[in-house]
């Protein structure tokens, strides 16, 4: 097959200088006989190095004059075209190292009723590495009603909350000042009049302490 011109493409240039890259299906001895490239002298100049992929190998020309070319430089003469490696997968690791730890936030018990007009007591007992505890009281549709807050000292943190109007449903949430995301939400409690006891003496309702009952 004579030379085609299109598969002469520069590889690069300097100085007045040129390197070229020829793929071809011919063999590599073809490409070595004079006058192959006679074709490219427009475009090539004395100097100029071919870098020739034939179908049996790739060699390396250079240009002399009258277009004849140099005594070949054999690269590969299995026919695989030399590579330049671009890109690289390389090995990437990350360690962590955690130590864990356990914190928690414990309640006191609470009354069953707490007295109209009486102040709402509440403590915690806390485990871990926790040095503030933030309270809200909230009643029963969640809303906020009052935030304390308290430094914990001998694991122990509590407050007193004012006094609020009777009704059911009232809770408290505490949590970790410094990690509002470690909370814990109270059992409900109501603030009313605590139960009273009746008696029965020969027939007659008495209350508590002591009077009677009379119905009407």
């Amino acid at each position: 097959m004579p030379f085609i011109a299109t598969n002469l493409t520069v590889l690069s240039a300097a100085n007045g200088f040129t390197l070229w890259h020829y793929r071809t299906t011919d063999l590599r001895a073809e490409t070595e006989a004079p006058g192959y490239f006679t074709l490219a002298a427009e475009r090539a100049r004395v100097g100029d190095i071919i870098l020739v992929q034939a179908n049996d190998g790739t060699t390396m020309l250079s240009l002399r004059y009258g277009n004849l070319t140099g005594a070949p430089v054999v690269l590969d003469a299995l026919g695989a075209p030399p590579t330049i490696q671009r890109s690289a997968n390389l090995a990437f690791s990350l360690g962590l190292t955690a130590n864990p730890e356990a914190r928690a936030i414990t309640f006191d018990a609470f009354p069953e009723a707490i007295e109209p007009g009486a102040s709402i007591p509440v403590a915690v007992t806390i485990l871990g590495n926790i040095s503030n505890i933030t309270f809200q009281l909230r009643n029963m549709a969640g809303t906020v009603l009052a935030t304390l807050s308290a430094t914990v000292a001998n694991r122990r943190a509590s407050v007193l909350f004012p006094a609020q109007v009777p009704g059911g449903g009232y809770h408290i949430r505490a949590y970790n000042t410094a990690d509002v995301s470690h909370a814990i939400i109270s059992v409900p409690f109501a603030i009313g009049a605590p139960p009273r006891l009746l008696t029965e003496d020969s027939g007659i309702l008495l209350l508590e302490q002591g009077g009677q009952l009379l119905l009407f």
